[in-house]
């Protein structure tokens, strides 16, 4: 291992995107965390301001990689994990630029990530920032994850005041992309986040992928985080979200689902489809609901990664 005594060498990468306050504010917070051994990476996902000048003004600390273009929060994040592993840093951290840590967050990750070399990638409790909540700390926005009845995804403990109720680290579903600890190696072995999606459903991807390869995703409880998250009513969902959301659902299914889950997925996942369509109706949300259409369109024309988003209007050419 390329550590000093034996201390696993970790890069912490972020993509900002024209976001300098939840960046700085994320950075600020990283200035305090206690674990000895790792680099920040931030990725300037081709911003238009001038937030990128800023960031590496004022924190000179952190490794800053400049895209000409937004790469979405896969081909940005794919960035950063190359630098890391042509640094030969022992594991890469995912982490959401819209994110405070606790100072100790990151040593139960990297604890979990070595006790067992089974383990592919690790994430931990995540509760809502006080701005999203009201101020209140005790929201949780991830405790886990797990499948639903129609094959999709949804994230254990939603919403729910963290009573220490998710408090048993446990095999998931998926390793959350907002706080992922990954293993080098493994990144090695079967790549890094596949470009098919752009954002969204990536993560689930590449822990399935390191799933079929014979390692399992955790859940870290005693490492902990708030998340800004800007949560939108059901159907008030912004058009961007509601394609790539429902078009990258299909990309995963054909990827992964085979006999009686394909079945599955496609007897029940339509009428998800179905109703959170009507639901943006309901609210009038107009593009929200053309969005949902062009993304199950543009996945059966066979659209990937960024296509689809642009012609849409979806992204900023």
């Amino acid at each position: 291992m390329n550590t000093a005594h034996n201390i696993p060498r970790i890069a912490i990468i972020l993509i900002n995107l024209n976001g300098y306050e939840d960046t700085s504010a994320c950075l600020t917070s990283l200035k305090s965390i206690t674990y000895p051994h790792a680099v920040v990476v931030v990725v300037d996902n081709g911003s238009t301001d001038n937030s990128a000048s800023r960031l590496r003004a004022e924190f000179p600390e952190a490794m800053h990689i400049q895209s000409a273009e937004n790469l979405g929060f896969t081909g940005g994040n794919n960035l950063g994990i190359e630098y890391a592993l042509r640094s030969r840093f022992d594991h890469v951290l995912l982490l959401n630029n819209d994110t405070i840590v606790t100072p100790g967050f990151l040593e139960p990750l990297v604890a979990r990530l070595e006790s067992d070399s089974s383990v592919a990638a690790v994430s931990g409790k995540i509760l809502y920032g006080p701005a999203a909540k009201k101020g209140r700390s005790n929201v949780i926005w991830y405790a886990g994850s797990y499948q639903r009845w129609h094959m999709a995804f949804n994230h254990r403990g939603l919403d729910e005041i963290d009573t220490g109720q998710h408090d048993t680290p446990s095999v998931v579903a998926y390793a959350c992309g907002c706080l992922m600890l990954m293993r080098g190696g493994i990144i090695h072995q079967i790549g890094m986040l596949s470009d098919d999606y752009f954002i969204y459903w990536d993560e689930a991807d590449w822990c399935e992928r390191a799933r079929v390869a014979g390692y399992q995703s955790y859940y870290e409880p005693r490492s902990i985080i708030y998340h800004n998250f800007r949560s939108s009513n059901l159907g008030m969902e912004t058009p961007f979200h509601n394609y790539l959301q429902f078009r990258n659902a299909f990309i995963y299914a054909q990827k992964y689902y085979s006999g009686l889950k394909r079945l599955r997925f496609w007897s029940f996942y339509p009428l998800v489809v179905l109703y959170r369509l009507l639901q943006d109706l309901r609210v009038k949300n107009h593009s929200g609901a053309k969005a949902i259409i062009w993304g199950v369109l543009d996945f059966f024309r066979g659209y990937r990664g960024g296509q689809g988003l642009r012609e849409h209007g979806l992204i900023k050419s």
